[in-house]
C-alpha cells in the first residue's frame, strides 16, 4: 500500500511541476510578445502556444523552426518578431536567475 501512495504522490508532483512550468513559460513568452508589439496576446492563447512549443521542442533543429512558426501564426506577427519574442522568452528567466544570485551574494561563477 505504501509504494502505491508514494507513486501517486510522485505523479501528483510531476503534474504540478508541468503546470507551473507551463504557466511560467507562458508569462515569459507573454512578456516577449508584448515587447515586439504582437496584436494577439491573450494569456490562454499564449499558454496553448507554449504547450505546442514544448511538444515540438524534442525534434532537433526542426523544433526551433516549428516553435517560431507557432509563435508567428498564432500571434499574427512576422518571422523576425517571432524569433525576437522566442529569444526574449528564453533570456528573461536567465536574467532573473542571475539577478537573484547576485542579490543572494552567490556571484555569477557559483551558478
Amino acid at each position: 500500500m505504501f509504494p502505491l501512495l508514494l507513486f501517486g504522490g510522485l505523479v501528483g508532483l510531476l503534474i504540478l511541476v508541468f503546470i507551473l512550468t507551463l504557466v511560467m513559460g507562458s508569462i515569459f513568452l507573454l512578456i516577449g510578445l508584448k515587447a515586439v508589439n504582437a496584436p494577439v496576446i491573450d494569456f490562454g492563447k499564449v499558454m496553448v502556444t507554449v504547450l505546442l512549443m514544448a511538444i515540438v521542442a524534442v525534434i532537433p533543429c526542426l523544433g526551433c523552426i516549428l516553435q517560431w512558426y507557432f509563435i508567428k501564426t498564432r500571434h499574427e506577427i512576422g518571422w523576425g518578431q517571432a524569433i525576437v519574442a522566442w529569444i526574449l522568452a528564453g533570456l528573461i528567466p536567465i536574467v532573473i536567475a542571475l539577478g537573484m544570485a547576485m542579490f543572494l551574494g552567490w556571484g555569477i561563477p557559483l551558478i
